[in-house]
């Protein structure tokens, strides 16, 4: 285990909860299923304070082709629970990701002012990802982009998993994370954590089938100590949004 105390459910909370990984040697994942990048501005948020909509993912494969954005229009009864074109859904579990608009995109809504300690170092529209820099030497990655080869009525679940062991994660390592909504609840993810060439990295990616998009988070960071805490700052200001 990452750490020594029993694995919580989720990992952001109003306590601001730990987060809890099992070790693996991790890789990145969606290489196999990517195929474009989803535009990153125009994201609304349910604030109406700096946020650069950002996100994801280090990838090892050839640089995604770019596909045409679905435009974000939907009808009154399109969206979780049926709430209005615009409306931004509470919760994002699993289940919940069967009662999105295909035309309703997923994207992260990155709090620029509040990760004091990060600085932007890079950004990569074509690639759908942003990377940020922190002063212990922590480097996060957050993406968002298209994916193919999903089939649309799966569990967001088991076409999480399926990203996972597409880049050869082991599924059965895998952890529950929560990360904020702009709706003001949660989103379920999932995560794994590992070692390899002297860096600790974790990876932290939900599948939403039905629209076709993956969010991740990917975190590098130079020594164990200072994993949980460095990932923590990232994912309690990388709210899911419905565009």
């Amino acid at each position: 285990m990452l750490v020594d105390d029993p694995p919580e459910r989720g990992a952001h909370g109003g306590d601001q909860g730990e987060h809890t990984m099992t070790m693996s040697r991790t890789t990145t994942i969606g290489a196999v299923l990517v195929v474009g990048a989803l535009a990153l501005t125009g994201c609304s948020t349910a604030d109406t304070g700096p946020r650069d909509a950002t996100a994801a993912s280090r990838t090892a494969a050839p640089e995604p082709t770019p596909t045409p954005t679905p435009t974000a229009e939907a009808d009154a009864s399109d969206g979780v629970g049926g709430t209005a074109a615009g409306a931004q859904p509470e919760d994002l579990t699993f289940e919940d990701g069967a009662q999105l608009s295909p035309t309703r995109l997923p994207a992260f809504g990155v709090s620029v002012s509040s990760l004091q300690n990060w600085e932007l170092t890079r950004s990569d529209p074509s690639a759908g990802s942003t990377e940020y820099t922190r002063s212990d030497g922590a480097v996060a990655t957050v993406t968002q982009q298209r994916v193919t080869g999903l089939d649309p009525t799966m569990d967001d679940r088991a076409a999480t998993e399926q990203l996972f062991r597409a880049a050869g994660a082991p599924v059965e390592g895998l952890e529950e994370q929560l990360l904020p909504t702009a709706g003001g609840g949660t989103a379920q993810f999932l995560s794994i954590a590992g070692q390899a060439d002297g860096e600790w990295t974790a990876t932290v990616a939900r599948a939403f089938a039905r629209p076709g998009v993956a969010l991740t988070v990917e975190i590098v960071v130079p020594s164990r100590d200072v994993l949980r805490d460095d990932l923590h700052e990232i994912l309690v200001n990388a709210q899911v949004v419905i565009t």
